[in-house]
């Protein structure tokens, strides 16, 4: 599977997933700035205005039986250091808007 594809199937798994949700869902890391490597893992940082810790939990199990060859990582921006939002936010590629933003 090439890395498009394979970060395309990732989004389409988190954006199905986080549908129903009022979330933003950022693209950050290695992958945001086209500098990935074979092993580099996919991160994903959800900001939810509510407790997102049972949804994130579901999405992980998802991820991990899909067929998508690389880790992704699945931060809850609500737990996050200000410096890792500062970064998210930053370099991160917006993914999904909440509703009313």
């Amino acid at each position: 599977m090439e890395s498009r594809e394979a970060l395309q199937q990732i989004k389409d798994i988190v954006l199905s997933s986080m549908a129903s949700h009022d979330v933003q869902i950022y693209l950050f890391g290695s992958w945001a700035r086209g500098e990935q490597k074979q092993s580099s893992d996919v991160d994903i940082a959800i900001e939810g205005k509510q407790n997102m810790a049972s949804s994130i939990c579901m999405l992980r199990e998802k991820l991990e039986e899909s067929n998508v060859p690389y880790r992704v990582d699945l931060v809850d921006m609500q737990f996050a250091s200000k410096i890792l939002l500062q970064k998210i936010r930053q370099e991160g590629i917006l993914w999904k808007k909440y509703k009313n933003a």
